[in-house]
Protein backbone atom coordinates (compact mmCIF):
# COMPACT_ATOMS: atom_id res chain seq x y z
CA UNK A 1 0.00 0.00 0.00
CA UNK A 2 2.47 2.11 0.88
CA UNK A 3 4.08 1.72 -2.66
CA UNK A 4 1.32 2.18 -4.17
CA UNK A 5 0.43 5.55 -2.49
CA UNK A 6 4.21 6.58 -3.35
CA UNK A 7 3.60 6.00 -6.76
CA UNK A 8 0.58 8.48 -6.83
CA UNK A 9 1.82 10.92 -4.57
CA UNK A 10 4.75 11.11 -7.28
CA UNK A 11 2.14 11.08 -10.49
CA UNK A 12 0.77 14.33 -8.48
CA UNK A 13 3.46 16.33 -7.83
CA UNK A 14 4.67 15.54 -11.45
CA UNK A 15 0.97 16.86 -12.93
CA UNK A 16 1.43 20.16 -10.44
CA UNK A 17 5.55 20.77 -11.90
CA UNK A 18 3.53 20.27 -15.15
CA UNK A 19 1.21 22.96 -14.31
CA UNK A 20 3.58 25.59 -13.30
CA UNK A 21 6.03 24.88 -16.42
CA UNK A 22 2.97 25.69 -18.65
CA UNK A 23 2.30 28.78 -16.49
CA UNK A 24 5.72 30.05 -17.04
CA UNK A 25 5.77 29.49 -20.50
CA UNK A 26 2.25 31.03 -20.82
CA UNK A 27 4.07 33.88 -19.07
CA UNK A 28 7.28 34.19 -20.75
CA UNK A 29 5.18 34.29 -24.46
CA UNK A 30 2.90 37.01 -22.76
CA UNK A 31 5.67 39.00 -22.35
CA UNK A 32 7.14 38.24 -25.96
CA UNK A 33 4.03 39.46 -27.46
CA UNK A 34 3.48 42.74 -24.80
CA UNK A 35 7.46 43.84 -25.59
CA UNK A 36 6.60 43.44 -29.97
CA UNK A 37 3.12 45.60 -28.99
CA UNK A 38 5.16 48.51 -26.90
CA UNK A 39 7.87 48.52 -30.01
CA UNK A 40 5.19 48.55 -32.40
CA UNK A 41 3.34 51.61 -30.80
CA UNK A 42 6.64 53.65 -30.84
CA UNK A 43 7.03 53.18 -34.16
CA UNK A 44 3.72 54.62 -34.78
CA UNK A 45 4.01 57.30 -32.83
CA UNK A 46 7.12 58.07 -34.63
CA UNK A 47 5.11 57.79 -37.45
CA UNK A 48 2.96 60.39 -36.29
CA UNK A 49 5.60 62.52 -35.26
CA UNK A 50 6.70 62.66 -38.96
CA UNK A 51 3.09 63.08 -40.06
CA UNK A 52 2.60 65.92 -38.22
CA UNK A 53 5.84 67.20 -38.62
CA UNK A 54 5.15 67.39 -42.49
CA UNK A 55 1.68 68.65 -42.06
CA UNK A 56 3.43 71.57 -40.30
CA UNK A 57 6.02 72.36 -43.18
CA UNK A 58 3.33 72.40 -45.38
CA UNK A 59 1.20 74.78 -43.70
CA UNK A 60 4.34 77.50 -43.22
CA UNK A 61 4.73 77.56 -46.89
CA UNK A 62 2.58 79.45 -49.50
CA UNK A 63 1.03 77.17 -51.55
CA UNK A 64 0.40 79.94 -54.30
CA UNK A 65 4.36 81.14 -54.43
CA UNK A 66 5.73 77.34 -55.07
CA UNK A 67 6.21 75.96 -58.33
CA UNK A 68 4.87 73.53 -60.19
CA UNK A 69 7.59 71.12 -60.15
CA UNK A 70 8.32 71.69 -56.47
CA UNK A 71 5.03 70.81 -55.53
CA UNK A 72 4.99 67.23 -56.61
CA UNK A 73 7.64 66.12 -54.86
CA UNK A 74 6.44 67.14 -51.47
CA UNK A 75 3.17 65.26 -52.24
CA UNK A 76 5.55 61.98 -52.65
CA UNK A 77 6.82 62.71 -49.82
CA UNK A 78 3.66 62.90 -47.79
CA UNK A 79 1.96 59.93 -49.42
CA UNK A 80 4.90 57.90 -48.38
CA UNK A 81 4.86 59.05 -44.57
CA UNK A 82 0.99 57.98 -45.02
CA UNK A 83 2.01 55.01 -46.42
CA UNK A 84 4.32 54.12 -43.59
CA UNK A 85 1.40 54.96 -41.11
CA UNK A 86 -0.70 53.17 -42.15
CA UNK A 87 1.97 50.30 -42.26
CA UNK A 88 2.79 50.57 -38.41
CA UNK A 89 -0.55 51.18 -37.20
CA UNK A 90 -1.72 47.84 -38.91
CA UNK A 91 1.31 46.43 -37.01
CA UNK A 92 0.45 47.88 -34.31
CA UNK A 93 -3.00 46.19 -34.35
CA UNK A 94 -1.97 42.82 -35.13
CA UNK A 95 0.70 42.90 -32.29
CA UNK A 96 -2.00 44.60 -29.54
CA UNK A 97 -4.36 41.87 -30.27
CA UNK A 98 -1.75 39.00 -29.88
CA UNK A 99 -0.51 40.52 -26.61
CA UNK A 100 -4.38 40.75 -25.30
CA UNK A 101 -4.82 37.09 -26.17
CA UNK A 102 -1.64 36.23 -24.42
CA UNK A 103 -2.30 38.28 -21.48
CA UNK A 104 -5.78 36.14 -20.86
CA UNK A 105 -3.83 32.77 -21.52
CA UNK A 106 -1.63 34.16 -18.83
CA UNK A 107 -4.25 35.66 -16.82
CA UNK A 108 -6.45 32.23 -16.77
CA UNK A 109 -3.34 30.31 -16.47
CA UNK A 110 -1.98 31.70 -13.55
CA UNK A 111 -5.98 31.22 -11.63
CA UNK A 112 -5.85 27.28 -12.97
CA UNK A 113 -2.55 26.49 -11.25
CA UNK A 114 -3.43 28.60 -7.92
CA UNK A 115 -6.52 25.96 -7.62
CA UNK A 116 -4.31 23.48 -8.56
CA UNK A 117 -1.53 24.03 -6.21
CA UNK A 118 -4.18 24.95 -3.04
CA UNK A 119 -5.53 21.85 -4.13
CA UNK A 120 -2.55 19.75 -4.13
CA UNK A 121 -1.25 21.15 -0.11
CA UNK A 122 -4.78 21.48 0.92
CA UNK A 123 -6.49 18.38 0.09
CA UNK A 124 -4.18 15.71 -2.15
CA UNK A 125 -1.35 15.74 0.73
CA UNK A 126 -3.93 15.32 3.75
CA UNK A 127 -5.36 12.24 1.05
CA UNK A 128 -2.38 10.76 0.30
CA UNK A 129 -1.72 10.25 3.87
CA UNK A 130 -4.81 9.03 4.28
CA UNK A 131 -3.96 6.53 1.65
CA UNK A 132 -0.52 5.12 2.55
CA UNK A 133 -2.14 4.92 6.14
CA UNK A 134 -5.60 3.29 5.02
CA UNK A 135 -5.76 0.07 7.52
CA UNK A 136 -2.73 0.29 9.23
CA UNK A 137 -4.27 1.51 12.62
CA UNK A 138 -6.58 -1.00 12.34
CA UNK A 139 -4.47 -4.02 11.62
CA UNK A 140 -2.16 -2.30 14.50
CA UNK A 141 -5.38 -2.93 17.00
CA UNK A 142 -6.47 -6.01 15.48
CA UNK A 143 -2.82 -7.45 16.75
CA UNK A 144 -2.59 -6.23 20.04
CA UNK A 145 -5.85 -7.30 20.48
CA UNK A 146 -5.05 -10.78 19.59
CA UNK A 147 -1.88 -10.73 21.78
CA UNK A 148 -3.83 -9.44 24.51
CA UNK A 149 -7.11 -11.65 24.75
CA UNK A 150 -4.35 -14.84 24.31
CA UNK A 151 -1.92 -13.07 27.27
CA UNK A 152 -5.15 -12.48 29.43
CA UNK A 153 -5.93 -16.53 28.97
CA UNK A 154 -2.24 -17.87 29.76
CA UNK A 155 -1.40 -15.28 32.58
CA UNK A 156 -4.17 -13.52 35.01
CA UNK A 157 -1.02 -11.94 36.94
CA UNK A 158 -0.06 -9.70 33.86
CA UNK A 159 -3.23 -8.20 33.95
CA UNK A 160 -1.87 -4.64 34.96
CA UNK A 161 0.44 -4.12 32.27
CA UNK A 162 -1.69 -5.48 29.86
CA UNK A 163 -4.21 -2.94 30.38
CA UNK A 164 -1.79 -0.21 29.80
CA UNK A 165 -1.41 -2.00 26.66
CA UNK A 166 -4.83 -2.02 25.78
CA UNK A 167 -5.23 1.47 26.61
CA UNK A 168 -2.78 2.57 24.05
CA UNK A 169 -4.77 0.39 21.55
CA UNK A 170 -7.83 2.23 22.37
CA UNK A 171 -6.37 5.30 21.96
CA UNK A 172 -4.72 4.97 18.41
CA UNK A 173 -6.26 7.53 16.39
CA UNK A 174 -5.02 7.72 12.96
CA UNK A 175 -6.73 11.37 11.59
CA UNK A 176 -4.82 12.81 15.03
CA UNK A 177 -1.83 11.15 14.12
CA UNK A 178 -2.01 12.21 10.70
CA UNK A 179 -2.35 15.88 11.99
CA UNK A 180 0.24 15.95 14.79
CA UNK A 181 2.87 14.76 11.83
CA UNK A 182 1.48 17.42 9.81
CA UNK A 183 1.47 19.89 12.57
CA UNK A 184 5.17 19.09 13.40
CA UNK A 185 6.14 19.60 9.79
CA UNK A 186 4.25 22.31 9.29
CA UNK A 187 7.06 23.80 6.95
CA UNK A 188 6.27 20.84 4.38
CA UNK A 189 2.59 20.99 4.46
CA UNK A 190 1.50 24.52 4.75
CA UNK A 191 0.45 25.54 1.17
CA UNK A 192 3.03 27.58 -0.29
CA UNK A 193 1.75 31.79 -0.95
CA UNK A 194 -0.53 32.22 -4.08
CA UNK A 195 1.05 32.62 -7.22
CA UNK A 196 1.00 36.84 -8.13
CA UNK A 197 0.00 38.61 -11.44
CA UNK A 198 3.28 40.18 -12.74
CA UNK A 199 2.01 42.69 -15.04
CA UNK A 200 5.31 43.60 -17.48
CA UNK A 201 7.13 46.90 -18.09
CA UNK A 202 3.71 48.82 -17.17
CA UNK A 203 0.89 47.28 -18.53
CA UNK A 204 -1.38 48.51 -16.08
CA UNK A 205 -4.24 45.66 -17.45
CA UNK A 206 -4.78 42.73 -15.08
CA UNK A 207 -8.10 41.03 -15.68
CA UNK A 208 -8.98 39.16 -18.57
CA UNK A 209 -10.09 41.27 -21.62
CA UNK A 210 -13.33 39.76 -23.13
CA UNK A 211 -13.55 43.12 -25.89
CA UNK A 212 -13.44 42.57 -29.30
CA UNK A 213 -12.36 41.29 -31.10
CA UNK A 214 -11.35 38.51 -28.55
CA UNK A 215 -14.91 38.49 -27.10
CA UNK A 216 -17.12 35.64 -29.36
CA UNK A 217 -13.70 34.43 -29.18
CA UNK A 218 -13.92 33.82 -25.59
CA UNK A 219 -17.85 33.22 -25.56
CA UNK A 220 -16.99 30.54 -27.16
CA UNK A 221 -14.44 29.11 -25.11
CA UNK A 222 -16.51 29.62 -21.94
CA UNK A 223 -19.30 27.95 -23.57
CA UNK A 224 -16.89 24.86 -24.66
CA UNK A 225 -15.46 25.01 -20.80
CA UNK A 226 -19.17 24.86 -19.39
CA UNK A 227 -20.01 21.68 -21.54
CA UNK A 228 -16.84 19.78 -20.46
CA UNK A 229 -16.91 21.24 -16.31
CA UNK A 230 -20.59 19.94 -15.98
CA UNK A 231 -19.49 16.10 -17.64
CA UNK A 232 -16.33 16.03 -15.33
CA UNK A 233 -18.94 16.75 -12.31
CA UNK A 234 -20.70 14.14 -13.55
CA UNK A 235 -17.61 11.64 -13.81
CA UNK A 236 -16.30 12.74 -10.63
CA UNK A 237 -19.29 11.71 -8.64
CA UNK A 238 -19.46 8.64 -9.62
CA UNK A 239 -15.72 8.06 -8.84
CA UNK A 240 -16.12 9.65 -5.67
CA UNK A 241 -19.26 7.22 -4.51
CA UNK A 242 -17.55 4.20 -5.98
CA UNK A 243 -14.33 5.11 -3.94
CA UNK A 244 -16.04 5.68 -0.82
CA UNK A 245 -18.03 2.29 -1.22
CA UNK A 246 -14.97 0.56 -1.27
CA UNK A 247 -12.88 2.20 1.22
CA UNK A 248 -15.89 1.58 3.17
CA UNK A 249 -15.57 -2.47 2.24
CA UNK A 250 -11.53 -1.77 2.86
CA UNK A 251 -12.27 -0.60 5.43
CA UNK A 252 -14.58 -3.27 6.49
CA UNK A 253 -12.09 -6.05 5.89
CA UNK A 254 -9.66 -4.69 7.92
CA UNK A 255 -11.46 -4.42 10.70
CA UNK A 256 -13.12 -6.98 11.73
CA UNK A 257 -13.32 -8.11 15.19
CA UNK A 258 -11.27 -11.23 15.17
CA UNK A 259 -8.67 -11.17 17.96
CA UNK A 260 -10.45 -13.12 20.75
CA UNK A 261 -8.62 -16.37 20.67
CA UNK A 262 -10.58 -17.58 24.09
CA UNK A 263 -11.91 -20.16 22.76
CA UNK A 264 -8.59 -21.61 22.02
CA UNK A 265 -8.34 -21.79 26.11
CA UNK A 266 -11.20 -23.52 26.96
CA UNK A 267 -10.23 -27.09 27.67
CA UNK A 268 -6.42 -26.76 27.65
CA UNK A 269 -3.72 -24.41 27.46
CA UNK A 270 -1.10 -26.44 25.52
CA UNK A 271 0.11 -25.51 21.89
CA UNK A 272 -1.52 -28.71 20.16
CA UNK A 273 -4.96 -28.02 21.84
CA UNK A 274 -4.86 -23.74 20.20
CA UNK A 275 -3.53 -25.21 16.48
CA UNK A 276 -6.68 -27.41 16.67
CA UNK A 277 -8.88 -24.70 17.66
CA UNK A 278 -7.28 -22.49 15.52
CA UNK A 279 -7.33 -24.35 12.03
CA UNK A 280 -11.29 -24.60 12.25
CA UNK A 281 -11.74 -21.41 13.16
CA UNK A 282 -12.20 -17.79 11.54
CA UNK A 283 -8.03 -17.36 11.70
CA UNK A 284 -7.67 -20.76 9.67
CA UNK A 285 -4.91 -20.90 6.64
CA UNK A 286 -7.60 -21.13 4.11
CA UNK A 287 -9.98 -18.64 5.62
CA UNK A 288 -6.76 -16.15 5.58
CA UNK A 289 -5.74 -16.92 2.25
CA UNK A 290 -9.47 -16.28 1.03
CA UNK A 291 -9.26 -13.20 3.30
CA UNK A 292 -6.15 -12.10 1.91
CA UNK A 293 -7.33 -13.09 -1.61
CA UNK A 294 -10.41 -10.64 -1.54
CA UNK A 295 -8.42 -7.99 0.23
CA UNK A 296 -5.97 -7.93 -2.21
CA UNK A 297 -8.26 -7.43 -5.02
CA UNK A 298 -10.64 -5.01 -3.18
CA UNK A 299 -7.02 -2.64 -2.43
CA UNK A 300 -5.90 -2.94 -6.20
CA UNK A 301 -9.63 -1.93 -7.11
CA UNK A 302 -9.36 1.15 -4.67
CA UNK A 303 -6.09 2.66 -5.63
CA UNK A 304 -7.06 2.63 -9.28
CA UNK A 305 -9.68 4.80 -8.25
CA UNK A 306 -7.57 6.49 -5.91
CA UNK A 307 -4.86 7.48 -9.12
CA UNK A 308 -8.18 8.55 -10.84
CA UNK A 309 -9.68 10.79 -8.96
CA UNK A 310 -7.13 13.51 -8.20
CA UNK A 311 -6.66 13.75 -12.12
CA UNK A 312 -10.69 13.97 -12.58
CA UNK A 313 -10.79 16.64 -9.80
CA UNK A 314 -7.20 18.65 -11.44
CA UNK A 315 -9.19 18.91 -14.88
CA UNK A 316 -12.50 20.55 -13.46
CA UNK A 317 -10.59 22.77 -11.10
CA UNK A 318 -8.31 23.93 -14.32
CA UNK A 319 -11.78 24.52 -15.76
CA UNK A 320 -13.13 25.98 -13.25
Amino acid sequence: MFKKSKEIGIQMHEELVKVTNELYTVMKTYHMYHTESISAESKLKDAEKQEEKQFSKSGDLNVNLLRHEDRQPRRSSVRKIEKMKEKRQAKYSENKLKCTKARNDYLLNLAATNAVVAKYYIHDVSDMIDCCDLGYHASLARTFRTYLSAEYNLETSRHEGLDIIENAVDNLDSRSDKHKIMDMHNQVFCPPMRFEYLPHMGDEVCQVSAQQPVQTELLMRYHQLQSRLATLKIENEEVRKTLDATMQTLQDMLTVEDFDVSDAFQHSRSTESIKSVASESYMSKLNVAKRRSNQQETETFYFSKCHAFPVCLCKGLKLE
